[in-house]
């Protein structure tokens, strides 16, 4: 479902002279799994793909971008029911100004 909005997204990256920031953020359920330790390493996942379809699909400039992961840290909504951890659980793409 994302890949419309990825496309959209590395079309305006492309066309743009800013840098920018995809930042990955995960829900606080605890994960562990031998691919996956931790929300930290989920949320870093979560930013690093979308970074790669960027680049490899989207054809955007490796140069512009940068990927960070926030765990569980910076949730926008309480953890408290499925939908709040469904919306903690995500990727921002943050724009820097020109320098």
């Amino acid at each position: 479902k994302a890949f419309p909005f990825l496309n959209m997204i590395a079309h305006i990256i492309s066309k743009s002279t800013h840098a920018v920031r995809i930042e990955g953020h995960a829900d606080n359920l605890p994960i562990h799994t031998e691919k996956t330790p931790s929300n930290w390493d989920l949320s870093t996942a979560r930013a690093v793909n979308v970074l790669r379809y960027l680049i490899d699909k989207g054809k955007c400039s490796p140069n512009k971008l940068s990927a960070a992961g926030f765990g569980e840290f910076q949730p926008i909504f309480p953890n408290d029911t499925p939908e709040h951890r469904a919306k903690n659980r995500r990727v921002e793409f943050v724009f820097s100004p020109d320098e």
